[in-house]
């Protein structure tokens, strides 16, 4: 969580900033029908559970400012909006994280956005809080875990049980498909740990299967309380698609590796051009190395293991990453030996998945990119949204092509204030 000691200073314009956010007689309002591609840049209010989320679209974002004084869409959520958008910006969609809709809006210019479907998605994947990802611009995958502790009849604890809720929404006119609950299996080493999956997330499609990341949690049955989890490899979770049938899981050990592969609200894994998939770790403290893994026709590649933590020669951590193309990838990293994931010590690395090299980019210190959702990746060149806390920041345009520390520019100028924080360019 974004760390109020450093949030909770004083600007007095956010406190006007976002009750203004639905004027309708600003000069630069006016409803169009875009043409060409359009960018969405969203900056999320509040760190805490309660947060908003406001958008704006843009056609340039190397030029300019871009500010949401006065001046941006709120987007509909219970809690931070998780948000895609088409892959010519004229649509966004938006999962309301906590109140269990999913919204497409028609883009309209600047800060209007039409309301073009809704759809109620709580019965379907039973809870108010999954999470999804959009796979492709036909669709996307909605995904929740439902677990339950099981007792004896000495109320004795034997295991916690674990149902995976698979959805497929269908983006053109938000249908579901595929709502499938799957019991899942459970290893003898996770039984005797009292360990059990808690959450998946990050699916990526490829090959005629789904790939979904996990995460564990250890269930103390003398407190009722969970307690960190103690990941002794790497697992996926892999399913039929577009059936949503036919769990099973992959795992390895390679090198050492061990962790979570369900990132946060970033992208942890993406196939590249020959199918292939890159997935990132995320570990939870200094004591794990955090590597990037090949998981190859559908099994783990043993002979791959990108430790970035060695090559960064710093024990770093990522909530995930973004693939620029042809072996070429962005990934936001939190210095453990700095502080924790809630600080503000987070970079950037450019990475060679191929050449397992990666090189830390001179961007600004005090970066807090917990909760940075996406980027977007335009003619050769990787956009993202910077700002020191606190401070004014910039759109960054990445040179994709070179593998220089500074082989980046300045775009567009972005403000933000007392805990508001930018989330990501769609």
């Amino acid at each position: 969580m974004f760390q109020k000691s450093v949030l909770w200073t004083a600007l007095l314009a956010v406190g006007a900033v976002f009750s203004a956010c639905d004027k309708d007689d600003d000069p630069n309002t006016e409803a169009i029908s875009p043409e060409g591609k359009i960018f969405h840049v969203a900056l999320a209010v509040g760190s805490g559970s309660s947060s908003q989320t406001y958008v704006q679209n843009v056609s340039d974002l190397e030029t300019g400012s871009i500010s949401f004084n006065g001046f941006g869409f709120e987007v509909p959520s219970t809690r931070t909006a998780r948000i895609y958008a088409s892959q010519d910006g004229h649509f966004l969609y938006n999962l309301d994280y906590g109140g269990g809709r999913v919204f497409k809006y028609a883009v309209k210019g600047a800060q209007q956005y039409e309301l073009v479907e809704e759809t109620n998605v709580q019965h379907a994947v039973g809870t108010t809080h999954p999470r999804w990802t959009k796979v492709n611009d036909a669709h996307a995958l909605l995904h929740h875990i439902a677990t339950e502790h099981v007792y004896d009849e000495e109320e004795a604890y034997i295991r916690t049980s674990v149902n995976a809720h698979l959805v497929s929404v269908e983006l053109e006119g938000m249908g579901m498909t595929g709502n499938e609950v799957l019991p899942l299996p459970q290893s003898e080493e996770d039984l005797a740990k009292n360990q059990y999956i808690f959450r998946i997330d990050a699916p990526v499609v490829s090959g005629g299967k789904a790939y979904y990341g996990l995460a564990k949690r250890r269930y103390n049955p003398e407190t009722g309380e969970n307690e960190t989890a103690q990941y002794s490899s790497v697992e996926t979770l892999v399913v039929d698609y577009p059936q949503m049938s036919n769990p099973s899981f992959i795992s390895t050990q390679v090198d050492g590796a061990r962790g979570a592969t369900n990132g946060y609200r970033t992208p942890v894994a993406h196939a590249d051009e020959l199918g292939d998939i890159y997935q990132a770790l995320s570990v939870p403290d200094a004591s794990y190395d955090c590597f990037i893994l090949r998981i190859k026709e559908g099994a783990y590649d043993e002979s791959y293991a990108f430790n970035l933590s060695e090559v960064l020669g710093k024990q770093v951590t990522t909530n995930g990453w973004f693939y620029a193309g042809n072996g070429i990838g962005y990934v936001p990293f939190a210095d453990l030996e700095a502080g924790a994931l809630g600080d503000a010590v987070w970079s950037l690395a450019r990475v060679d998945l191929y050449g397992q090299t990666a090189v830390e980019l001179n961007v600004p210190d005090g970066l807090w990119l917990q909760q940075y959702q996406y980027s977007v990746v335009e003619d050769g060149k990787f956009y993202m949204a910077l700002a020191p806390v606190g401070q004014q920041g910039y759109v960054y345009v990445f040179d994709v092509d070179s593998d220089s520390p500074d082989a980046f520019t300045q775009g567009a100028a972005i403000q933000t204030g007392a805990d508001a924080y930018y989330i990501g360019i769609f």
